[in-house]
């Protein structure tokens, strides 16, 4: 396997390995930061890793090591327990973020990302709105002169639209695989 097959096998689940970090980080950006440390650690040592076994457990190990890293480096020093239910919510992570996990989450977020690409300008300011920018929705409905009401009303429509587009993606990306 060459360095570049690595890297981008890496790549792939990055979504997987964001969100084991942010499990135990309980912080976007340190998980963000932690993954891009991993992902250089990858780069780095790529010739270290063992052909035949996997590439996403290797990499998941590494982004475990780097958010007890930063874990440590925030907080200095744990106290046994607090150490135990680390430990613990790592094992919890592994039992049940495998591969096949990691790869169901890629394609879904693949499958949202085509479905909101066919949203009009207007639906996607909304989401963003709600959900990237945190306005409320009396917020939202102040400055577009609709009521509270019609605001969540969209949400919702947009929301139940999103999920039937994803669910009717699901299969053509699986069967793409």
């Amino acid at each position: 396997m060459t360095r570049d097959d690595i890297v981008k096998a890496a790549f792939r689940h990055r979504d997987a390995l964001l969100s084991q970090a942010f499990v135990m980080l309980r912080d976007w950006a340190v998980a963000e930061d932690v993954v891009q440390d991993a992902f250089i650690v990858v780069m780095n040592k790529w010739p270290e890793f063992r052909p035949g076994t996997s590439v996403f457990l290797w990499v998941r190990q590494i982004v475990h090591l780097k958010s007890l890293e930063a874990l440590r480096s925030r907080a200095r020093r744990f106290s046994p327990l607090e150490e135990e239910l680390l430990e613990q919510v790592a094992s919890c992570v592994r039992d049940h973020l495998g591969e096949e996990a990691a790869e169901r989450q890629r394609v879904r977020r693949e499958a949202l990302q085509r479905c909101m690409a066919g949203l009009s300008e207007r639906c996607l300011r909304l989401l963003s709105g709600f959900y990237a920018d945190e306005q409320s929705c009396e917020a939202m409905g102040e400055e577009q002169n609709r009521s509270a009401n019609a605001v969540r009303l969209a949400l919702s429509r947009l929301r139940k639209q999103l999920q039937d587009c994803v669910s009717r993606q699901l299969p053509i990306l699986e069967a793409k695989g």
